[in-house]
């Protein structure tokens, strides 16, 4: 007999991959439940579709098992027969890791991503509630709270997400029934990260009252990124009276003419623009205090892999990448 719900991973993905511009992927493949049942739905795409994948592991040395989730998806990727590369990344500040892991892990599949391939993650329905209230507890504002998109760019490169709509039971189902080998991550259990105090403690307490959490947050979602795609065409199309050709520098004098609120969304898409950074109200405001200041050598502020000072009339960002 066949199962329509373990069907029904696979009708999804190959809708997701209809209109893409490409028929090669990058599969990021952690070797947890998510990435494996991706990389068999891809597997099995490739069979009878023209389409070609390889997958690509990050270690972020930060278990003890480390070794064990790397050796375990080279393993993988050798049985299925297809090209697998793995790379090492280290973390240097014991403040906000996951964040740091983050930018750090797509920075470096983005640079190993060939121009004619496509990056595809394994981020569900769960992954998007919980990254909601997470952007919600530090305070973003519309376009953060709109959630992870389906389809984005990041350094150039396109990613692709095609379980987003997803609930993470629909996954577990289509690994038991296909028997997916995957291994678990012990970090996952560790509540000292804020992901996981939100996965493993108040998500879970949150349903036992609001049994259709999920459903109404996801709709809530929807709603924000259709305001959110409104403000930011309209926002981005101001940008320009105020900024440089490169949208590298702005101009202090004409953007004091504008009303508080406009001044806090054209510096929130100018950021924006620049490296995809999301600002919450708190950061915007550090940056409009520079705006005030006399002095031009000491105002600075750094955030994400930029950073922003102040020459004269001019409010200047730039890259701090090495």
């Amino acid at each position: 007999m066949v199962n329509l719900k373990s069907n029904k991973l696979l009708d999804i993905c190959k809708k997701s991959i209809l209109d893409i511009p490409s028929t090669k992927f990058l599969i990021a493949y952690s070797g947890g439940i998510d990435s494996s049942v991706l990389l068999h739905c891809f597997h099995m795409l490739s069979i009878n579709n023209n389409i070609t994948f390889r997958s690509i592991h990050i270690n972020h040395n930060l278990s003890d098992s480390a070794k064990l989730y790397k050796d375990h998806c080279k393993n993988i990727s050798k049985q299925y027969g297809f090209e697998h590369s793995s790379f090492d990344i280290e973390i240097n500040n014991k403040s906000n890791i996951e964040e740091q892991c983050r930018i750090k892990r797509y920075d470096k599949i983005t640079k190993e991503c060939k121009e004619d391939e496509i990056i595809v993650t394994a981020h569900h329905l769960d992954d998007q509630i919980e990254t909601f209230f997470l952007r919600l507890l530090r305070g973003s504002a519309s376009r953060g709270l709109s959630g992870i998109k389906s389809l984005s760019i990041m350094n150039k490169k396109y990613i692709l997400r095609p379980l987003l709509d997803c609930p993470k039971s629909l996954i577990k189902e289509y690994q038991n029934n296909n028997n997916i080998s995957y291994v678990e991550d012990t970090s996952n259990k560790d509540d000292k990260y804020d992901r996981n105090f939100l996965r493993n403690k108040i998500l879970p307490l949150l349903k036992t009252r609001w049994a259709s959490l999920d459903k109404n947050i996801s709709n809530n979602i929807t709603a924000l990124h259709i305001q959110s795609q409104f403000l930011d065409k309209h926002i981005s199309e101001l940008l320009h009276k105020y900024s440089n050709k490169s949208k590298t520098q702005i101009s202090i004098s004409l953007l004091n003419k504008e009303e508080d609120y406009l001044k806090t969304l054209i510096i929130h898409e100018w950021v924006h623009k620049f490296n995809g950074t999301i600002l919450n109200l708190r950061q915007i405001n550090e940056i409009i205090k520079i705006m005030k200041t006399n002095n031009d050598s000491n105002p600075l502020f750094i955030f994400n892999d930029m950073s922003i000072t102040k020459d004269k009339d001019t409010l200047l960002i730039k890259s701090t990448k090495k």
